[in-house]
């Protein structure tokens, strides 16, 4: 980290450690410390801040995700501007997924930072929450200009090979729908979520039934993630059956 001076009444507080980490992950330095505290607060560990209502990073996730969408499409549009809706639409949908923010949060170790009371190991989902509650907290305390450049810089070309990315259709469930309507086969979807004795975690199940017949299994932390899953399953068993 550059030499830089601390606001005086960081100096001297615990919160020095904190404000040099905001900085380290978004090359910001943090006007506004308590915005970036709730960022990191999962709901399981809901908390007071300055004696106001009890507080966790929910809300900002859903300002991240709408400006992190926002931010993408923007960007999609200049740097392909002879591709079409489809293409970018399905890009986007790649780049801000679950899987995806996970696998960013994770390259940035915000598993390390957020403050939970309840296990969060095998939960990733957990961190690509925190990560769009940490894209909301930086407009919050920096507007939409600052947010837009951590998203481009710190976000995309720090952790996604576009032009990879471009290349390689991994949206399974998509696939399997074109295949269904180029063949005229029947393909639905059997969705069942599955009840934990952790009430922080959501597990889903489903099924990619093709004619009534069952082709794929899946099993997620998402409806989306199970559906991904049955799908590539039923996929690879369509393949096999063409050989």
């Amino acid at each position: 980290m550059p030499t830089h001076i601390y606001p005086l009444k960081y100096y001297f507080s615990n919160d020095k450690k904190f404000y040099k980490l905001v900085y380290q992950l978004t090359g910001l330095y943090p006007s506004n410390l308590q915005v970036f505290k709730v960022a990191f607060t999962h709901k399981s560990a809901s908390r007071y801040f300055d004696k106001t209502k009890n507080l966790n990073n929910e809300r900002l996730e859903f300002l991240g995700d709408a400006l992190l969408a926002a931010v993408v499409a923007d960007f999609l549009f200049t740097y392909f501007p002879y591709k079409r809706e489809g293409f970018l639409t399905k890009l986007r949908a790649r780049i801000v997924s679950r899987d995806q923010l996970n696998e960013i949060a994770l390259g940035m170790g915000l598993q390390f930072h957020i403050v939970s009371q309840s296990r969060i190991t095998g939960t990733k989902n957990i961190y690509g929450n925190a990560l769009e509650a940490l894209i909301g907290a930086v407009y919050i305390d920096k507007g939409f200009v600052k947010t837009k450049r951590f998203i481009l810089d710190r976000l995309i070309k720090g952790y996604i090979n576009l032009e990879k990315m471009s290349r390689t259709d991994n949206d399974f469930k998509s696939q399997l729908i074109e295949w269904a309507q180029k063949n005229k086969e029947e393909l639905h979807f059997n969705d069942e979520e599955i009840e934990t004795t952790d009430h922080n975690s959501q597990s889903f199940t489903s099924e990619a039934v093709i004619n009534e017949s069952v082709f794929g299994k899946g099993k997620g932390l998402s409806k989306k993630e199970a559906q991904q899953k049955a799908s590539k399953e039923a996929l690879l068993k369509l393949v096999q059956n063409s050989e």
